[in-house]
């Protein structure tokens, strides 16, 4: 079983003894002045199983070494954790422009695991400086990767705010489209109760039959409009009455301020 650990690297046999064949979760291992530091790359948002390991190695002298390669300092470290806030600021120009649900979701999506990654990094790192006390270099790494972490961290709840806010907006529209749709059908109702008794009488005089009265003048025509008109408003005046909306005051329902305290 191949080890992550590059093979030429003179690291204590525990070391390798505890790695498996991938890098596993972010972490740190000490032992006998030396130190490794297991970490991940930026999670790429289509590839959410994918974690590529990248693994740092410091001697008891200091040096540093990486398994990407680069110069025996601390350099690619640094490298690493300057690749995290630059994700970070991509993804915050994104969020100054995001006004839609689809966009505040893809940054939910997207920000959400470099927000676990970020805080393990931190984690990782602070492990190694709890072990390596005298590196003041990498003090100055583990501030850089609190940071991130803090930044992709008020990262993701901002989208998730932006989300709820795009939600409750459109759930105030719906709330007034059904308000007026409600009050449209009201006066629709008003309307039809008006008229409903002259609707009907108009029919029963329509229909081909002789009933006597349409020789009897235009008065009693005018009469009968009357009584049917007359009729109607007692039809509308019995319809229910919508509840008047309770008063409130500073937030306080008026109910709750009627109780004795």
């Amino acid at each position: 079983m191949s080890s992550p650990i590059p093979h030429n690297w003179q690291v204590p046999k525990i070391f390798r003894d505890r790695m498996g064949s991938h890098g596993g979760r972010q972490r740190c291992m000490a032992a006998e002045g030396h130190i490794l530091v297991v970490l991940h790359d930026p999670p790429d948002p289509n590839k959410r199983i994918h974690r590529e390991a990248r693994i740092f190695w410091r001697e008891p002298s200091g040096a540093w070494h990486a398994s990407a390669g680069g110069p025996p300092t601390i350099v690619p470290l640094r490298s690493h954790v300057e690749a995290y806030a630059e994700a970070a600021a991509r993804y915050e120009q994104l969020a100054q422009k995001a006004s839609t649900a689809d966009e505040w979701y893809a940054l939910i999506y997207a920000a959400g695991p470099l927000a676990r990654t970020t805080k393990n990094l931190a984690a990782a790192l602070q492990e190694a400086r709890d072990a390596a006390k005298d590196d003041r270099e990498l003090i100055t790494v583990r501030d850089a990767a609190s940071d991130v972490a803090r930044a992709f961290e008020l990262l993701h709840a901002h989208a998730l705010e932006g989300l709820e806010y795009i939600q409750a907006k459109h759930a105030q529209y719906q709330v007034r489209n059904a308000e007026h749709m409600l009050a449209s059908a009201h006066r629709l109702n008003l309307i039809a109760a008006l008229f409903l008794p002259m609707t009907a009488i108009a029919g029963i005089f329509g229909m081909n039959f002789h009933s006597g009265l349409e020789v009897l003048g235009t008065s009693v025509f005018w009469a009968v409009v009357a009584a049917t008109l007359l009729l109607g408003l007692i039809v509308r005046a019995s319809l229910p009455r919508p509840p008047a909306p309770e008063p409130v005051t500073a937030g306080v329902p008026a109910a709750a301020k009627t109780k004795k305290l």
